[in-house]
């Protein structure tokens, strides 16, 4: 081929390339999902809530993601779930083939200075969550009180994930603010070594969430073997009508101000992409986890599984990060020293 039908061929072979439309020689979401594996990273052992509703979600999840790829689910425990977080946000791959379901509290962390957050929730991509967590500092009868006024007068073993996790945290907070006497035993790699250790009388309770019971011990739930000496979230949960809120115990209006920071559970049964994926993945993950949490075959295993699946969307967990954020710096301290978190 001599020059001139080289240059012709290269100006034909450009002209036609410019012809085709750009949509067509992009490679689309389901191009790029189909054959692959999206892994679902957990921050803690498996058993707990997380690790079952990770494992429920993977059954159903690929079929409504564009490509349909093979989903599956990595446990990471460490940290209270900053270990995992931290991974998926520093090094798993940025191209939409690693998630996470983080571990309750992970959105404040990085503001509260809790362990060694190397990450910025407002950067991260957040598709929607499957409902509001409702914690309880739950005890197994015969306990050593029956109510959170007692338990400012009686030393009451806890036990907890790690010194950073919500189990530990919560607790303390209200050793300092409203004078309780929780000793807390952290080191439990989850939820379900936590049980255990309350079955064994280890210790008499935890900080930990109301729906772990329904999930890990129904008859104990049933049966009216425990106690419930206060409960967190945005208001009180339908099944626990008589147990009162945290803020009901607040002595002033800024303490009532911070209870309520420290209740909300909105962005704590979440699914979120670490920054850099593609938009169209983060959108094709985000449109397939909303699919799936209305799925009716999902749900009826859901419902099996005692999940009581509420759909929260993107929006509203992206929002609620974003107000965290703008948090004024002595807020954000008062609560803090209220942690135990400045000693």
């Amino acid at each position: 081929m001599d020059r001139r039908t080289f240059t012709a061929f290269a100006v034909a072979a450009t002209t036609t390339a410019l012809l085709i439309p750009a949509g067509a020689m992009a490679q689309t979401a389901a191009d790029f999902y189909k054959g692959k594996t999206v892994s679902v990273f957990v921050g803690v052992s498996p058993g707990g809530i997380y690790s079952s509703f990770a494992q429920l979600l993977a059954r159903h999840m690929g079929k409504h993601i564009p490509g349909q790829p093979t989903v599956i689910v990595k446990h990471m425990p460490g940290a209270g779930g900053t270990k995992a977080v931290n991974f998926v946000y520093n090094v798993a791959p940025k191209d939409g083939t690693a998630v996470i379901t983080p571990n309750a509290g992970i959105p404040k962390k990085p503001y509260l200075k809790i362990g060694k957050a190397k990450y910025d929730p407002t950067k991260m991509h957040w598709v929607g969550g499957w409902g509001e967590a409702i914690n309880t500092v739950a005890l197994l009868k015969p306990s050593p009180v029956s109510t959170l006024k007692e338990a400012m007068e009686k030393e009451v073993v806890l036990g907890a994930i790690g010194k950073t996790s919500n189990t530990f945290l919560l607790p303390a907070m209200m050793n300092n603010l409203l004078g309780t006497k929780f000793k807390i035993i952290p080191g439990y790699r989850g939820g379900s070594p936590v049980r255990l250790a309350i079955e064994k009388r280890e210790v008499a309770g935890w900080a930990g969430q109301w729906l772990g019971w329904k999930l890990r011990k129904p008859d104990w739930v049933r049966d009216g073997k425990l106690v419930h000496l206060v409960q967190l979230g945005s208001r009180r949960a339908p099944d626990l009508p008589d147990v009162p809120l945290l803020t009901d115990f607040a002595k002033t209006e800024k303490q009532r101000a911070m209870f309520s920071f420290v209740q909300s559970g909105i962005a704590d049964r979440a699914l979120a992409l670490p920054p850099g994926v593609p938009a169209d993945r983060v959108a094709a993950i985000g449109d397939g986890y909303q699919k799936t949490l209305r799925d009716p075959a999902f749900l009826t295993d859901a419902k099996k599984s005692r999940f009581n699946i509420s759909p929260v969307s993107g929006a509203e967990i992206t929002k609620f990060i974003t107000d965290t954020a703008a948090l004024s710096a002595s807020t954000i301290e008062e609560i803090r020293a209220a942690m135990g978190l400045t000693k």
